[in-house]
């Protein structure tokens, strides 16, 4: 009875220190695509500025038509797209390893979802490599789609990691710093909500709000050995 009863925080601290490494892990993967976003992708995203400004149309509603040439004139941009395909990949690893925990099933299902919908947008985008000429139909309309694809993966991404916080917290791990995470979350995405709507719909909700309340379970999670 004993040799169970001090094996039972060992074994809680292993599965603690799994789950955290999961979250860190997909921070982590936000901050490999930042990097990329401002070094091999900077003359992309300075290309798309300058669009953007030359025909005085929003980035998010430039004619796909515009962004294939972009595209095609800087490859090196699909680096940090491919990062961003794993992304959805590392969050639903985080919260299925939240669930052996805390046993809500919803974070996982929405992680799921939001990722069938970023995999979505970002099969329409791998579209562009076929040139200005030969569009998809679908890639053809990128420029209505973005914002509200990029909008609802985000939005449900951010649910999916509010569920699997406040389900760690009510397990009793790390009860303050897991509803802190969840109150990040949270308000920078009403703040980028609040955005879309005051853009015209043209700035999509960003799932970058996800970098910092992982980053805060994940650290939180590690750091300590106390529950």
């Amino acid at each position: 009875m004993s040799t169970v009863a001090a094996s039972r925080p060992a074994v809680d601290q292993a599965t603690r220190r799994r789950v955290g490494k999961a979250f860190l892990l997909a921070a982590g993967s936000w901050v490999a695509y930042l990097v990329l976003a401002f070094t091999v992708s900077a003359g992309y995203e300075e290309a798309l500025v300058d669009a953007s400004e030359a025909t005085d149309t929003p980035v998010n509603r430039l004619p796909a038509e515009t962004l294939a040439e972009i595209t095609a004139d800087h490859p090196w941009s699909n680096l940090s797209a491919l990062v961003l395909v794993f992304v959805p990949v590392l969050l639903i690893l985080a919260v299925r390893r939240a669930r052996a925990v805390t046993g809500e099933r919803w974070g996982v299902r929405l992680a799921w979802l939001g990722a069938a919908v970023w995999w979505f947008y970002f099969l329409l985008n791998a579209g562009l490599a076929a040139g200005p000429e030969s569009l998809p139909p679908l890639t053809r309309d990128l420029d209505v789609l973005t914002v509200p694809l990029v909008s609802a993966g985000s939005v449900l991404a951010v649910a999916a990691f509010v569920l699997s916080a406040l389900g760690l917290r009510r397990a009793g791990w790390r009860p303050w710093a897991t509803a802190i995470a969840a109150g990040v979350a949270l308000v920078l995405a009403a703040v980028s909500v609040v955005t879309l709507v005051t853009s015209g719909f043209d700035e999509p909700v960003p799932p970058i709000a996800l970098l910092p309340a992982e980053l805060i379970v994940g650290i939180a999670l590690l750091v300590g050995s106390r529950r």
